[in-house]
């Protein structure tokens, strides 16, 4: 009991810092003498990876000894389990064609035009401008982040398996469009892609129970989004 409280703790305090560290930095600069709305979009950009690095160390910290725990596990056969992560990014990929299947039809019957996610846009942006700092932050910060919080961190607070995998997935979707400037309708199809991924990885974390697991795809995810990206902007 004691233990779970003191995991409910850590995850209250990872997500209001998670949710509100762009705020709290901002307020920072402000004291320092800094605007950070007066940046340039390179300045803006580095902001952003001094804001992932500083969750990356704290969820790291938090969860240090689980991190380490399952690199140990992880470790003793690294070639099968590598190559099981590379099948586990396949299985993310089917996810991800049938859920924008789904969406697709959904905005074709709802008569939505649709667009992509304003988070979406901005991460486009910022590899336009530092491509380097944004495979490093999206392909090696960001899994370690999220899958830290929204698969490790519930995890050892919800017990429930069923219950984790909707609020873990559900959390983890909306996160990636909400707050936005699209319409509430549009919003809900743009999460739909999101939520499907954040159900599918934590049910891998569910069944192999090593956050290395969801780590890797999720990398392996986000660094084929990358080179698209490039590719065609």
């Amino acid at each position: 009991m004691k233990e779970r409280i003191i995991n409910l703790i850590k995850l209250l305090s990872i997500l209001f810092i998670f949710f509100n560290i762009g705020y709290i930095i901002s307020f920072i600069f402000l004291k320092l003498g800094f605007n950070l709305e007066d940046f340039s979009s390179t300045g803006a950009a580095y902001a952003d990876a001094l804001i992932s690095i500083i969750l990356f160390l704290l969820i790291l910290s938090l969860y240090y000894k689980s991190f380490k725990n399952d690199y140990t596990e992880f470790k003793i056969n690294l070639n099968k389990n590598i190559k099981k992560c590379f099948i586990l990014f396949g299985v993310l990929l089917l996810v991800k064609l049938g859920a924008s299947v789904i969406t697709s039809i959904l905005a074709e019957i709802l008569k939505v035009d649709f667009a992509q996610s304003d988070n979406q846009n901005l991460l486009e942006g910022l590899i336009k401008v530092v491509p380097i700092m944004m495979i490093i932050s999206s392909v090696i910060i960001a899994p370690v982040i999220e899958e830290g919080i929204f698969r490790l961190g519930f995890r050892k607070v919800i017990k429930n398996p069923t219950i984790y995998v909707l609020i873990s997935g559900l959390i983890f979707g909306v996160m990636h469009v909400f707050p936005t400037e699209h319409s509430l309708v549009l919003a809900i199809l743009q999460s739909v892609i999101y939520v499907s991924l954040g159900v599918a990885l934590a049910c891998i974390y569910l069944k192999e129970k090593n956050i290395y697991f969801v780590i890797i795809p999720h990398a392996l995810n986000n660094l084929l989004g990358i080179v698209a990206a490039l590719i065609f902007l």
